[in-house]
């Protein structure tokens, strides 16, 4: 993170309010860095009209674990007979879902290092591409799957159906009238699309019946479901909640892999131990990390936005619609009452709204004298 330096009083402002950002450094959360998993997009197909705006990886701190599952267990699952390619394919959807965490992580430290709704809006755009690119690549990966041995697979045309619904409903942003009710309708249709591959993993034809590819389906359909709790969470300015769900995930993931299963996947065991080593270090490392930010910044967002009012609709209405909003693919234009609800959300965050408590102000009152180097 970047401190601006050019004078004495700016200095003193800083250290006093490191904020969530002090601690974001503290517990090794990142805004920012080299990416480790590099572009996995496996010539992934986009839906089209609805394009991101980059499949590269989002730096951050999952990217050790996203690395080890591009470059030491992807190669090993693309050897398997039959089904490699589908069961690579839907490695790489896993990877790019897990960009999604990194996205909302870097935007909650950067909320609370820059106060800025600009900032954090900025970073969490990533959420939306990560999406878009995570479902064309699980589109993908059913794609050679029903054409590997022209083999009808039960729940594949509503699957693929669910994931152009998800993408379509990132790419038009803000469309209703109701606070919040646009993220709401992704989550909900996220929830449906896990339970839809978790279904499907379950039923595939004996030619496909190969244990990792239902493991891989399977955990697919975990992250978009903790996806979905996530980008709640977020919503509803609960922040020690989305670190737990983050946490979940991540755990799910070191579970459904463990050494012991090796030989019953079909996969050597020195390639799945560095995977499941990596799963349990980024959930033990981002949920403690995430925690200590995520909590106090959005507790902090929800004091600021105490002072929406019911013209405008309640707190966590008006911030989900700014998250809504946020994820689209295209320049969001909304209508004329979510515009001004994401206007009020940017000037009360900002600061730049008299009378009522700034963002800056609520995370001193909530962090005190709790900060590293703070007085």
């Amino acid at each position: 993170m970047h401190q601006n330096s050019k004078s004495a009083a700016r200095i003193s402002l800083i250290r006093h309010l490191g904020l969530a950002a002090s601690v974001a450094t503290v517990m090794g959360l990142t805004a920012c860095g080299g990416g480790a998993a590099g572009d996995v997009t496996d010539s992934v197909l986009m839906p089209t009209l609805i394009t991101p705006k980059s499949c590269n990886n989002i730096a951050g701190n999952l990217d050790v674990l996203q690395s080890t599952l591009v470059n030491q267990l992807q190669p090993a699952v693309r050897a398997i007979p039959i089904v490699g390619p589908s069961a690579a394919s839907a490695t790489t959807a896993l990877v790019l879902t897990l960009d999604a965490v990194d996205a909302v992580a870097n935007s909650l430290t950067t909320l609370a290092s820059t106060q800025s709704p600009q900032q954090f809006t900025e970073q969490l755009t990533g959420v939306g591409d990560s999406i878009l690119c995570s479902g064309s690549s699980l589109s993908n990966s059913l794609s050679l799957l029903a054409t590997a041995q022209s083999i009808p697979v039960q729940g594949l045309a509503q699957v693929q159906q669910t994931l152009a619904q998800v993408s379509q409903q990132v790419a038009n942003g803000l469309v209703g009238t109701v606070p919040g009710a646009d993220l709401s309708v992704l989550t909900d249709r996220l929830v449906v699309l896990a339970n839809q591959v978790r279904d499907l993993s379950t039923n595939l034809p004996p030619q496909f019946n190969q244990p990792f590819l239902k493991e891989v389906l399977a955990l697919n359909a975990t992250a978009f479901n903790s996806l979905a709790l996530i980008l709640g969470d977020l919503g509803a300015l609960n922040g020690n909640k989305l670190a737990t769900d983050v946490t979940a995930l991540l755990i799910a993931g070191a579970n459904s892999l463990q050494v012991p299963f090796a030989e019953q996947l079909g996969l050597p065991a020195n390639v799945l131990s560095p995977v499941t080593n990596q799963f349990s270090i980024a959930a033990q490392a981002i949920g403690t990390g995430l925690g200590a930010v995520a909590g106090p910044t959005l507790q902090a967002v929800s004091a600021v936005l105490g002072g929406v009012n019911s013209a405008t609709g309640s707190a966590t209405g008006a911030f989900s619609d700014l998250i809504g909003g946020t994820l689209s693919s295209v320049p969001v234009v909304g209508t004329v009452a979510s515009t001004a609800r994401i206007e009020e959300v940017t000037q009360l965050i900002g600061g730049t709204t008299t009378g009522t408590l700034t963002l800056l102000q609520a995370l001193l009152s909530t962090f005190g004298g709790r900060l590293p180097g703070g007085n």
